[in-house]
């Protein structure tokens, strides 16, 4: 838990109640990594964008999460700071390649983290269910699964 999910736990509709799901879920990304932004802007001395800040990114849940994606697939920090103009309202000028680049490390540190925490409740049932062990591999020697991010669930023989 960190003061960004401890921020969003408390605005949010339910306190205290679904904590891994707020560590995981679309839902609440965009908001993490908002406060997560919101921080490096108000840090002293500022750390993103000059210390300014848009209506968008000082908004409740103003930071989609549909723009944490539209950021992790940039190609280049020019495409990110095309993302941060359009999506978050900053004028081209108030936005460096440096603060595209925190806002791409930003968005990935938050996506990566719930990534591998929904990668441990898979493995979780995995293993509780006998089909994986502690250490890695599967618990027969035989199969492999792949577990898919669109909501289907594929299990094969020998495919990594």
């Amino acid at each position: 838990s960190t003061p960004f999910d401890n921020k969003l736990d408390r605005e949010s509709i339910n306190p205290r109640f679904q904590a891994y799901e707020k560590f995981i879920s679309g839902m609440y990304l965009g908001e993490i990594t908002r406060n997560l932004l919101l921080n490096l802007v108000d840090a002293s001395p500022p750390i993103l964008f000059n210390g300014n800040s848009t209506p968008i990114l000082n908004s409740h849940y103003g930071f989609d999460t549909a723009y944490m994606s539209d950021v992790e697939n940039a190609a280049t920090l020019d495409d990110v700071k095309k993302v941060i103009v359009e999506r978050v309202g900053f004028k081209p000028e108030d936005v460096s390649l440096d603060d595209a680049k925190i806002v791409k490390w930003a968005c990935h540190l938050v996506a990566a983290r719930a990534a591998k925490l929904s990668g441990c409740a898979v493995a979780s049932v995995l293993i509780q269910t006998g089909l994986a062990k502690l250490g890695g591999g599967s618990s027969t020697g035989n199969e492999r699964f792949s577990v898919g991010v669109d909501g289907r669930y594929v299990r094969a023989l020998n495919i990594h």
